[in-house]
Protein backbone atom coordinates (compact mmCIF):
# COMPACT_ATOMS: atom_id res chain seq x y z
CA UNK A 1 0.00 0.00 0.00
CA UNK A 2 1.00 3.37 -0.88
CA UNK A 3 1.16 6.27 1.74
CA UNK A 4 -1.33 8.48 -1.05
CA UNK A 5 -3.65 4.71 -0.11
CA UNK A 6 -2.71 5.39 3.48
CA UNK A 7 -3.93 8.75 3.72
CA UNK A 8 -7.16 7.09 1.57
CA UNK A 9 -7.93 4.44 3.80
CA UNK A 10 -6.77 5.68 7.52
CA UNK A 11 -8.51 9.17 8.90
CA UNK A 12 -6.22 11.02 10.60
CA UNK A 13 -5.01 14.73 10.24
CA UNK A 14 -1.84 16.25 9.40
CA UNK A 15 0.99 17.85 11.38
CA UNK A 16 2.72 20.77 11.26
CA UNK A 17 6.12 18.90 9.49
CA UNK A 18 3.92 16.80 7.22
CA UNK A 19 3.67 13.90 9.29
CA UNK A 20 0.00 12.27 10.04
CA UNK A 21 -1.68 12.83 13.84
CA UNK A 22 -4.55 12.61 15.27
CA UNK A 23 -4.68 9.18 16.16
CA UNK A 24 -3.77 7.37 19.68
CA UNK A 25 -0.70 5.10 17.93
CA UNK A 26 0.40 8.72 16.28
CA UNK A 27 0.33 11.23 18.97
CA UNK A 28 2.44 8.69 20.97
CA UNK A 29 5.83 9.93 22.83
CA UNK A 30 8.22 8.66 20.50
CA UNK A 31 6.20 7.20 17.25
CA UNK A 32 8.27 9.49 15.18
CA UNK A 33 11.77 10.24 14.48
CA UNK A 34 13.07 13.66 13.30
CA UNK A 35 16.42 13.31 11.43
CA UNK A 36 18.24 15.34 8.70
CA UNK A 37 17.72 14.71 5.09
CA UNK A 38 19.46 16.49 2.55
CA UNK A 39 19.70 19.84 4.42
CA UNK A 40 16.61 19.74 5.79
CA UNK A 41 14.54 18.19 8.84
CA UNK A 42 12.27 15.11 8.21
CA UNK A 43 9.92 13.07 10.26
CA UNK A 44 10.06 9.07 9.69
CA UNK A 45 6.72 7.40 11.57
CA UNK A 46 8.56 4.50 13.91
CA UNK A 47 5.48 3.55 16.03
CA UNK A 48 3.08 0.43 15.33
CA UNK A 49 -0.47 0.22 15.18
CA UNK A 50 -1.57 3.78 14.01
CA UNK A 51 -4.79 3.05 16.19
CA UNK A 52 -6.55 5.45 13.26
CA UNK A 53 -10.05 4.56 12.51
CA UNK A 54 -11.05 4.18 8.91
CA UNK A 55 -11.65 7.01 6.84
CA UNK A 56 -15.21 7.55 6.15
CA UNK A 57 -15.49 10.68 3.95
CA UNK A 58 -17.16 10.18 0.67
CA UNK A 59 -15.90 11.10 -2.93
CA UNK A 60 -18.50 11.15 -5.93
CA UNK A 61 -20.86 8.80 -3.24
CA UNK A 62 -18.22 6.16 -2.26
CA UNK A 63 -16.76 5.68 0.95
CA UNK A 64 -13.15 6.31 0.58
CA UNK A 65 -11.71 3.20 2.64
CA UNK A 66 -13.95 0.96 0.74
CA UNK A 67 -12.50 2.49 -2.34
CA UNK A 68 -8.96 1.34 -1.06
CA UNK A 69 -10.36 -1.77 -0.18
CA UNK A 70 -12.23 -2.35 -3.82
CA UNK A 71 -8.88 -2.02 -5.39
CA UNK A 72 -6.83 -4.13 -3.28
CA UNK A 73 -9.42 -7.42 -4.42
CA UNK A 74 -9.99 -6.59 -7.64
CA UNK A 75 -6.42 -6.13 -10.01
CA UNK A 76 -8.81 -6.45 -12.82
CA UNK A 77 -10.18 -2.90 -11.84
CA UNK A 78 -7.05 -1.49 -10.83
CA UNK A 79 -5.37 -2.57 -13.95
CA UNK A 80 -8.14 -0.97 -16.24
CA UNK A 81 -8.59 2.36 -14.23
CA UNK A 82 -4.53 2.77 -14.06
CA UNK A 83 -3.53 4.33 -16.68
CA UNK A 84 -6.41 6.96 -17.09
CA UNK A 85 -5.77 8.09 -13.65
CA UNK A 86 -2.49 8.15 -14.35
CA UNK A 87 -3.18 10.54 -17.16
CA UNK A 88 -4.85 12.67 -15.03
CA UNK A 89 -2.84 13.03 -12.18
CA UNK A 90 0.11 13.79 -14.86
CA UNK A 91 -2.10 16.31 -16.55
CA UNK A 92 -3.10 18.07 -13.62
CA UNK A 93 -2.81 21.78 -13.47
CA UNK A 94 -2.08 22.10 -17.59
CA UNK A 95 -4.18 23.32 -19.98
CA UNK A 96 -3.90 21.11 -23.27
CA UNK A 97 -2.10 24.23 -25.33
CA UNK A 98 0.71 23.74 -22.52
CA UNK A 99 0.92 19.93 -23.00
CA UNK A 100 3.22 18.07 -25.62
CA UNK A 101 1.94 14.13 -26.89
CA UNK A 102 4.29 12.00 -25.44
CA UNK A 103 5.26 8.49 -26.92
CA UNK A 104 1.80 6.07 -26.81
CA UNK A 105 3.55 2.98 -24.31
CA UNK A 106 0.49 1.41 -24.59
CA UNK A 107 -0.23 1.29 -28.00
CA UNK A 108 0.56 -2.73 -28.84
CA UNK A 109 0.62 -4.42 -25.46
CA UNK A 110 -1.52 -6.85 -24.46
CA UNK A 111 -2.16 -8.56 -21.18
CA UNK A 112 -2.94 -11.63 -20.22
CA UNK A 113 -3.81 -12.86 -16.56
CA UNK A 114 -1.66 -16.04 -15.94
CA UNK A 115 -1.53 -17.80 -11.98
CA UNK A 116 -3.19 -14.86 -10.82
CA UNK A 117 -0.92 -12.66 -12.11
CA UNK A 118 -0.84 -9.99 -15.43
CA UNK A 119 1.81 -10.50 -18.03
CA UNK A 120 2.05 -7.49 -20.34
CA UNK A 121 3.87 -7.88 -23.65
CA UNK A 122 4.55 -5.46 -26.46
CA UNK A 123 3.35 -7.33 -30.17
Amino acid sequence: MLSTDLGMYLDFQVGDRGQPIGCPGLDAEGAYKIYEKKGRQATKYVGGDTGCDLNRNEFDGEILYQIVEDYAVNTEKWYVDFPIVLKKMLTNGYSPEMMTDGPNVFDGVTCRRKKGIFQCTKA
